[in-house]
């Protein structure tokens, strides 16, 4: 049985005591209700009504909602459950991870570029308090991946870097900032993103390392935060064959599994080779990289019996609540099975201790959601993070009377990003007109292309001083122009001095190396805004230090 009073539960003889007590009362029904984890998008009284239809859920993942709208669903569930319930959020980036006036504090990698592990410290602290205003006690973060393909689609600005050490000093602290104001972590996306270019939600993506090589980078950040408390580990839709032929050597390549459903990995390297007697949570169950690993009557159940104690999201959920039943009922999952993985949620249930932990207050006086302190932390992370990455024609600092004369383009080649972002193209606009600046936005039309229409070449010179790129979260992981040549494309930069400012992907270089003055700021936000604007124009240095290869490895980007 699961030893409750080892790391990471440490429970006291109260706490051991209300788990027994509540997991003797409990029928196989309400067993089986403890390993869902429903998802709330809308905070509908419909909503709510579904995820107890059939079951009594052990949580609640909370996607978005003001406080006064999360603090009434959370008392409103409550009130539907005997056990209390756990009530979640994805809080990378500060407050904002479930609510829509949370502080958006900053992306893993804006705090790692600051070479500061407090402020990563302070994010966990705003994480824990401001998502536990709203009666929030577990976040999935910190992102552990390591970004080492400068191609990932969804790694990327969510992770602390591609240096193993860095991301592990980040974690730790993020984690000591909630663990202190009791949030519970779970550190993702286990058996480890950033080695594939392609994304978990859409196919199973690859961690290709070795055995030793997943030890030396991987398998160090995992048992390091392991050994330090970790309350549980999101498995991913990512496979690991040299992990799963390790622990399974007669396993065909057809037949390796997702580290969702991968008994190898879930049994053989988590709970055994890292020692890890926590919660594991599955990643969302509605990704490709888990509907396309088997059928979803099978999936269901099978996640659980190969390892995973608590299922993300269901699809459609009545089918999802049959199927487990149905499994249960077939064998897939055993008694013994189902009885470890609700020990492990009623062990950090206890650990919380949420049965005498009060719900959050429908009004409060002094909330810290979005408080001053918040904010000023915020942009102070601002301002150390953002980073020089090359300034080749020695352009900066920004003055009216060298570059009065701006051309400003504003890039957006996806209609929606998948983080969050803080849309600050009108600021930084504004920001420079009230420096004294002359900023005309890019009108196509204007623009040669391909001898049509527009200026000449000796007009574009003669009309503008500076030619400067916003690129923001809009922007995506790569550049994609409205014009075939020319147009919106950097074609002037050896006649017009030409700059870029990136607010999302620290890798868009790639798609601009002729441009000699480049800056990465991590995250569109309004902190991160100014501090682009003040250091830019002189009025602040840079700070930051890059966590990642802008350069990607390729010759030409730092010329």
């Amino acid at each position: 049985m699961v030893d409750l009073k080892a790391n990471p539960f440490f429970l006291d003889e109260e706490q051991h005591r209300w788990v027994q007590n509540t997991f003797e009362k409990m029928s196989t029904e309400d067993k089986l209700g403890q390993i869902f984890c429903e998802t709330i998008w809308n905070l509908t009284d419909e909503e709510e009504e579904m995820a107890f239809r059939g079951i009594r859920p052990g949580g609640i993942f909370l996607r978005g909602g003001t406080r006064e709208e999360l603090v009434r669903f959370v008392h409103s569930t409550s009130k539907r459950s005997e056990i209390p319930l756990l009530f979640s959020g994805d809080f990378e980036a500060g407050g904002s991870g479930a609510l829509k006036d949370g502080t958006f504090f900053g992306s893993q990698m804006q705090v790692a570029a600051t070479g500061d592990p407090a402020y990563a410290k302070m994010v966990g602290e705003i994480c824990a308090k401001e998502g536990g205003e709203i009666g929030c006690n577990w976040t999935y973060s910190p992102i552990i991946d390591i970004n080492y393909s400068f191609m990932s689609p969804v790694t990327c600005t969510r992770t602390y870097g591609s240096d193993p050490d860095t991301v592990l000093e980040m974690a730790k602290a993020y984690m000591e900032g909630c663990h202190q104001n009791n949030m519970a972590v779970g550190i993702k996306h286990f058996p480890g993103d950033g080695m594939d270019f392609r994304d978990q939600h859409k196919v199973p993506s690859i961690n290709t390392l070795s055995t030793e090589e997943w030890d030396k980078t991987y398998g160090k950040v995992y048992k390091t935060l392991i050994d330090a408390g970790a309350d549980s580990v999101m498995a991913a839709h990512i496979k690991c064959p040299a992990y799963s032929r390790y622990f399974d050597p007669e396993t065909e390549d057809k037949d390796i599994m997702p580290g969702s459903l991968s008994a190898p990995l879930l049994q053989g390297l988590l709970r055994g080779k890292l020692g890890f007697n926590g919660v594991i949570v599955s990643d969302d169950t509605h990704m490709g990289g888990f509907t396309n690993s088997m059928p979803r009557s099978r999936a269901v159940p099978y996640m659980i019996a190969a390892g995973i104690d608590m299922m993300l999201f269901t699809v459609n959920h009545d089918e999802d609540v049959r199927f487990m039943k149905r499994g249960y009922e077939d064998g897939i999952i055993t008694p013994e099975r189902l009885d470890e993985a609700v020990m492990r949620i009623l062990g950090l249930k206890a650990k919380l201790r949420l049965y005498e932990r009060p719900l959050p207050e429908v009004k409060v006086e002094d909330s810290c959601i979005s408080c001053e302190e918040h904010r000023n932390r915020a942009a102070a992370c601002a301002d150390q993070a953002v980073t020089l990455v090359k300034d080749r024609g020695g352009i900066l600092p920004l003055t009216t009377e060298k570059y009065r004369r701006i051309l400003l383009i504003n890039v957006e080649s996806v209609q929606s990003i998948r983080y969050s972002s803080d849309p600050q193209y009108r600021n930084f606009l504004s920001g420079l007109k009230d420096r004294g600046f002359e900023v005309k936005e890019i009108d196509l039309t204007e623009i040669p292309g391909i001898g049509k229409y527009g200026l000449s070449s000796e007009e574009m010179v003669g009309k503008y001083d500076l030619i400067l790129y916003y690129l923001g979260a809009k922007a995506g992981y790569r550049i994609e122009w409205k014009s075939i040549v020319m147009g919106d494309i950097p074609s002037y930069t050896k006649e017009i001095p030409t700059m870029a400012v990136s607010f999302q992907s620290p890798y868009l270089l790639m798609d601009i190396p002729m441009i000699g003055t480049y800056i990465n700021a991590y995250t569109e936000t309004r902190y991160t805004c100014k501090a682009v604007l003040e250091k830019i124009c002189g009025e602040s240095a840079f700070k930051g230090k890059s966590p990642v290869d802008p350069f990607c490895g390729m010759w030409d980007l730092a010329l």
